[in-house]
């Protein structure tokens, strides 16, 4: 009796096993062929930034980014704004930061730390309001990079800005970042060291 219980207990957990990678798995997916259905939606030099905060969108659907975008050997940033003048910064590096595959760099909130991001909206335009947050940790992790392709996923918490101390409330933050061959104003790097147009698993 005890063995065939704990068979039993075996199949199911190996069944619960399945269906959780299942699930993972399917979403990957998904999220994939979300990022490549906007991808094929933007026209060059065109880019979306699809953030959420606490599970609600931060910008606008029909928002549409562009800005200053720079590769360096030792960094990379994006300084972009659509619009409505909402805008993102993001910006990482460190000795050969392209080196892992997929790319994929912390972020932590700390001063003289080499990456960071910043969300910031307009909430009224007339009165000049705008509201802005910090990423206090978390993972930017680069799906596609070449100079057709950029997808980035952006995941970890947030601070508003300017309270950023340590006792100040964080927000859960998960995106991307899409862009369509965007203007690169210069290119310092091994391109074939550096970019790639998807990991093989």
């Amino acid at each position: 009796m005890k063995k065939c219980l704990s068979l039993s207990f075996q199949y199911f957990a190996i069944l619960a096993m399945i269906s959780f990678c299942t699930a993972c798995s399917s979403t990957e997916k998904e999220q994939e062929e979300m990022c490549e259905k906007v991808y094929q939606s933007l026209k060059d030099n065109q880019s979306k930034i699809i953030i959420k905060m606490n599970g609600e969108k931060f910008y606008k659907e029909e928002s549409i980014f562009g800005g200053h975008l720079e590769i360096l050997e030792k960094n990379v940033t994006i300084s972009y704004y659509d619009q409505f003048d909402s805008n993102v910064m993001i910006h990482f590096g460190g000795n050969k930061w392209y080196a892992a595959r997929p790319i994929r760099v912390p972020v932590i909130l700390e001063s003289g730390y080499s990456s960071n991001v910043m969300i910031g909206r307009m909430k009224n335009k007339a009165k000049k309001l705008g509201e802005g947050y910090l990423m206090a940790s978390g993972f930017l992790t680069l799906k596609s990079f070449t100079k057709d392709k950029i997808i980035m996923m952006i995941e970890g918490k947030a601070k508003k800005y300017p309270k950023v101390d340590e006792t100040s409330p964080t927000y859960d933050v998960k995106g991307y970042f899409i862009s369509k061959r965007p203007k690169i104003d210069y290119i310092t790097v091994d391109e074939k060291a550096t970019f790639y147009e998807k990991v093989e698993k």
